[in-house]
């Protein structure tokens, strides 16, 4: 099933993700650049978009990453199928920018679909999250991945830190800043926002190139085919702001003793059970049980969601069909309002586990209290070539 030819900005962007908040992370860049961003929850099917209405990315989350290869593959494709019937013109493949889980099923099942003779570029860097690729090793703050946290993930091993291994055949990607012809098969080193953009550039020149990173490799092509749209007009969260925590990094962890620490007023933070259980997704069921009890008992005015399972759980326990993504309240971290369910309408945060400082939640709930006119926002670039985060 191959989609149509492209050469320029498309009208329609695919995103499949390997858990929830990659997705939102991933889409939610291209809303700071002019696009309607739809996340979709479970089997929510994505409505037919035609050029006719705005640009538009579609992002569906698959939950894969502590699947197997073959069953990430097989759920990959899955929604591939339904990003192509939902009139996707140009495909983004999230994966994790700490290669962790099956990232080459991922490939592997989404190529099955949108057709194995299309071009694929490989780029996981995120270099605002300290995340690079150098000589095919990807590292985090400058030591391959194997030997941090992350690459000692129980429930989602890192199979290997080079890319070579992991993506057998695909050749490194050769930056010449003219957007030559690449190899069908490639994968590009980048330490820099600049670097990923002149990846971006490529990707853009080549109209049936698959683009497969994290949320970095999608900031630049939000940047290459995109213009900065105005803030949100969101304004201040004045009431509860509910703090849900569902991952088990060491990162959370940090944050969530912080925002504790610090107990600002009409804030409920929710936290993993302290005896950790072997399955990520019952942790996740059993928080999002809780936080949908508090919903209903109670007026809950923003919610800040950390975990892709955790994210994916807490909305399917409130009713809901989506997220309807507006900015990104500070790298990494994309927000937008609930669709459907008891919570409709409700400012959401969502956050992967691993992401920020043991500040972040802190300054999220902050900045969710100033609104999006409070100073400390990430600035709104002059130019989609200017929003870098060096």
């Amino acid at each position: 099933m191959s989609p149509e030819v492209h050469a320029v900005a498309p009208d329609v962007i695919g995103v499949v993700a390997d858990d929830f908040t990659g997705a939102a992370d991933s889409a939610g860049t291209f809303a700071r650049h002019g696009w309607t961003v739809r996340l979709l929850v479970g089997a929510t099917e994505p409505p037919r978009t035609t050029a006719a209405e705005p640009r538009t990315v579609v992002a569906i989350a698959t939950g894969s990453r502590s699947m197997s290869e073959a069953d990430a593959a097989a759920a990959t494709a899955r929604a591939v199928h339904r990003l192509a019937a939902a009139g996707a013109q140009r495909l983004f493949v999230k994966i994790d920018s700490t290669l962790r889980g099956p990232v080459a099923g991922q490939v592997r099942g989404a190529m099955e679909v949108w057709g194995d003779d299309s071009r694929v570029v490989v780029a996981p860097a995120f270099p605002a999250q300290g995340r690079t690729v150098s000589n095919g090793v990807v590292l985090v703050d400058g030591i391959p991945v194997s030997e941090t946290a992350s690459g000692r993930d129980p429930f989602a091993p890192v199979a290997s830190d080079h890319l070579a291994d992991l993506f057998p055949g695909f050749r490194r990607l050769a930056l010449d800043g003219r957007g030559s012809p690449t190899p069908t098969r490639t994968w590009a080193d980048a330490a820099t926002d600049g670097e990923l953009d002149a990846v971006a550039e490529v990707i853009g020149a080549q109209p049936d190139a698959v683009a497969v990173g994290s949320a970095g490799l999608a900031g630049a092509l939000a940047r290459h085919w995109g213009r900065p749209s105005p803030p949100t007009d969101a304004g201040a969260v004045r009431g509860d702001v509910l703090v849900t925590v569902t991952s088990l990094h060491p990162v959370s962890a940090l944050q969530m003793a912080e925002l504790a620490a610090s107990a600002p007023p009409g804030v409920d933070l929710v936290t993993p059970p302290v005896r950790r259980e072997s399955d990520p997704a019952r942790v996740a069921d059993q928080i999002a049980e809780r936080v949908s009890a508090l919903v209903r008992a109670r007026r809950v005015d923003a919610l800040v969601v950390v975990g892709g399972d955790g994210v994916a759980a807490v909305l399917d326990s409130l009713g809901a069909t989506g997220i309807l993504v507006d900015d990104v309240l500070e790298t990494g971290c994309p927000t937008g309002t609930v669709v459907g369910g008891i919570a409709d309408g409700t400012r959401i945060v969502t956050k992967s586990g691993g992401f920020g400082t043991p500040q972040t939640l802190v300054d999220l709930v902050s900045r969710l209290r100033r609104g999006p006119s409070g100073p400390g926002r990430l600035p709104r670039p002059a130019d989609p070539k200017e929003d870098h985060h060096d």
